[in-house]
C-alpha cells in the first residue's frame, strides 16, 4: 500500500506532537495547502461532544463570532443596540467548575431540569463587554437588521446595517441617472455603521436614502480586503467604497455609465413619461458587444449563433441585476435574471433565466458571459472554487467549503461523463453562485473532506436548516467512526400541516464550541455544544 494511502495515526499524543512540531504532508499541490494544515487531524480528537440542552440566555438575538473568535456579537431584543460579549474559551476554569458541580458524567446529552449549569453556562462562557446604542437620536426610526454583519481588517471593524421604510415616490431624476431602474421593489432608507470592536465605538456612518439592497445573509454586500461593494436592486448599479482607518471613502458607481463619462442626458424632466426610451446601461452594452464578438462567420450567411444573438437581444436588454460577488480587487461576478413582466400578478413558479457576467473593474470590460446551463462555467467554479471564495480562516488560511463542492469535484470534475449529465449538473449547481460575502463558517468541524455529516440539517452556510429527528452525526472519513453528535432534534412530531421547525448553528471559528438555536413560530430554544474530556461518544 502506498504511504500516502495508509491510515495515519489517530493517537492524540501523536497529533499533539505533529501540531507542536509543525509536521505536515503538503502533497502534490503545496500552493493550495494552508499554512496550518497539520492542525486539522487534531480536531478529530477534540470535538464539541457534550450538548447542554435548553440553556438560559439574556433577551437578545445572537449573531456570530468575530473572525479571531474572541468576541460574540448579538443584537438587543428591540434591534436598536449592539451587544459585544467576550469569549475566554470553553475549557476555562469557570465553565469546568460548573460542569463538575452538575455531575454531567460521561453522557453526550445533558437535559436535567432546574440545573445551575443551564442557567449560568452562557454568562460563564460569554461575559458581557460592551453595549452600543446605535439606533437613537436622528436614527430613532431605524432598526438593526439581525441577519447582516460584515467584518473588515481581520475582525477589527464590524459593519452593521439599520433600515427603515421610505414613504413617497422616487425622484424623477433617478429615472435619468439610472436608466435601468427597477421600481417594482420596495424602497428603504439604510444606515451602515462601522464599529471598532477593539475600542467599542462607532467610527463612521454611511447613509443611503431611498434604495433597495438585499442585506439578509450579506447577499447584496461583497468584501475583498478593504473594498466594500453594495448592489442596489432599485438603481441596478454597484456602489464601491474603500474603508481606511475606520472611515468610508466612496470610490465610484459601477453600472449606469462608463467611468469619466460626460453627462449628456436631457435635463427636461417634465417631458419624461412611460414611453420615453432611455439609453442602454454600460454593462449591458459590454455584454452584448462581447457576445457579438463571439460570432465568427465569414461567409456572410446568418448562422445559428447570429440568430440566437438577435433573438435574445431584447431579452438581455431588459434583464435585471440580482446578485453580485467581488472575486478579487479586479474581477466582479454579476448574475442577471429575467425582469418580471408588468402583467405578472402571481409569482412565477418556474425559476427565471439567468446570465452570469464576469466584469473587470479597472478595464471596464466584460471578459466572460455564461448562461445558467453553461458547462464551462461549472468547470470554472469547480477548478477555482477556493480562489473565488475570498473568505479565509484567520487560523488556517484556507477557504470554507460546501458539501456540494466536495461531491461534484469527486464525481464529475475528473471523469469523462456525458454532456447531458454535465448539463444537468450545471443547471443544479450554477444557480448557487455568486457566493454571499462572509456567509460560510470556517470551523474545521465542517470540513467535508474530514467529516461526513448530513448537509440537509447542518452546513457551513450560516442559514437556518430544518430540524432533524435524530442527533446529527459527524463521522471521520478516515476511520468511518462517529466522532461526535449534535443533539438539536425536533421537539414536535413531523406534521405537514404544522409550522416547520428550524435550527440555526453558530460555529466558533476554531474552538470546539457550537451554539444552536431552534425556532418554531415565535418560540426559541438555545443549546450549547462544547468539549468535555469526560464525555464518551457512543459508536
Amino acid at each position: 500500500m502506498a504511504y500516502e494511502n495508509r491510515l495515519k495515526s489517530q493517537n492524540l499524543v501523536h497529533l499533539l506532537q505533529n501540531r507542536e512540531s509543525g509536521y505536515t504532508n503538503v502533497g502534490q499541490q503545496p500552493g493550495r495547502m494552508p499554512l496550518l494544515a497539520y492542525e486539522r487531524p487534531f480536531y478529530k480528537c477534540i470535538t464539541p461532544c457534550l450538548t447542554i440542552d435548553s440553556i438560559t440566555i439574556p433577551p437578545i438575538y445572537l449573531r456570530k463570532f468575530t473572525p479571531d473568535g474572541r468576541k460574540l456579537l448579538a443584537f438587543s431584543q428591540d434591534q436598536r443596540s449592539l451587544l459585544i460579549y467576550s469569549y475566554g474559551g470553553s475549557s476555562c476554569a469557570a465553565v469546568g467548575e460548573l460542569i463538575r458541580q452538575a455531575d454531567v458524567g460521561s453522557d453526550e446529552f445533558f437535559s436535567r431540569q432546574d440545573s445551575i449549569l443551564k442557567s449560568q453556562i452562557f454568562e460563564r462562557l460569554f461575559p458581557a463587554k460592551e453595549t452600543l446604542n446605535l439606533c437613537q437620536g436622528d436614527f430613532g426610526l431605524y432598526y438593526l437588521h439581525r441577519e447582516f454583519s460584515v467584518f473588515l481588517e481581520d475582525g477589527r471593524y464590524a459593519m452593521l446595517a439599520a433600515m427603515t421604510v421610505v414613504r413617497g415616490a422616487l425622484p424623477v431624476e433617478d429615472y435619468v441617472r439610472y436608466p435601468d431602474l427597477f421600481d417594482k421593489v420596495d424602497a428603504f432608507s439604510y444606515v451602515f455603521f462601522l464599529v471598532d470592536l477593539k475600542l467599542g465605538v462607532v467610527t463612521d456612518r454611511l447613509i443611503l436614502p431611498n434604495d433597495s439592497i438585499v442585506i439578509a445573509h450579506n447577499h447584496g454586500i461583497s468584501v475583498f480586503g478593504s473594498t466594500v461593494m453594495m448592489m442596489s436592486r432599485l438603481h441596478q448599479c454597484v456602489y464601491v467604497y474603500w474603508v481606511n482607518d475606520g472611515k468610508f471613502h466612496q470610490q465610484e458607481t459601477i453600472g449606469p455609465r462608463p467611468r469619466d463619462f460626460i453627462e449628456k442626458a436631457t435635463t427636461d424632466f417634465d417631458n419624461l413619461n412611460a414611453t420615453t426610451v432611455l439609453p442602454i446601461t454600460h454593462i449591458k452594452q459590454r455584454v452584448l458587444s462581447f457576445q457579438y464578438r463571439q460570432i465568427n462567420d465569414k461567409s456572410g450567411n446568418p448562422t445559428d449563433s447570429q440568430k440566437s444573438f438577435y433573438k435574445n437581444f431584447e431579452y438581455i436588454e431588459n434583464m435585471i441585476m440580482e446578485r453580485m460577488h467581488l472575486v478579487n480587487d479586479e474581477l466582479l461576478m454579476l448574475r442577471y435574471e429575467e425582469r418580471p413582466k408588468d402583467t405578472d400578478t402571481m409569482p412565477i413558479a418556474t425559476s427565471p433565466r439567468r446570465l452570469y457576467v464576469f466584469y473587470t473593474i479597472t478595464g471596464e470590460e466584460v471578459v466572460g458571459v455564461y448562461p445558467e446551463y453553461s458547462i464551462n462555467l461549472l468547470h470554472i467554479l469547480l477548478q477555482f472554487n477556493e480562489y473565488m471564495s475570498n473568505d479565509r480562516s484567520l487560523q488556517f488560511g484556507d477557504a470554507p467549503s460546501l458539501p456540494m463542492h466536495f461531491f461534484l469535484r469527486h464525481t464529475f470534475a475528473d471523469t469523462n461523463e456525458s454532456v447531458s449529465v454535465d448539463r444537468h449538473t450545471a443547471l443544479r449547481f450554477n444557480p448557487s453562485v455568486p457566493l454571499s460575502s462572509q456567509s460560510l463558517s470556517s470551523s474545521p468541524y465542517l470540513k467535508f473532506n474530514e467529516f461526513k455529516y448530513d448537509s440537509r440539517y447542518v452546513s457551513p452556510l450560516e442559514q437556518p436548516h430544518r430540524c432533524s429527528n435524530e442527533p446529527i452525526r459527524f463521522i471521520d472519513r478516515a476511520t468511518d467512526s462517529i466522532k461526535f453528535r449534535l443533539h438539536a432534534t425536533a421537539r414536535r412530531h413531523l406534521n405537514p400541516m404544522a409550522p416547520r421547525e428550524l435550527c440555526a448553528f453558530i460555529w466558533h471559528p476554531f474552538d470546539p464550541l457550537v451554539l444552536s438555536i431552534q425556532k418554531c413560530m415565535n418560540s426559541y430554544v438555545y443549546h450549547v455544544h462544547l468539549y468535555n474530556h469526560s464525555t464518551i461518544v457512543e459508536k
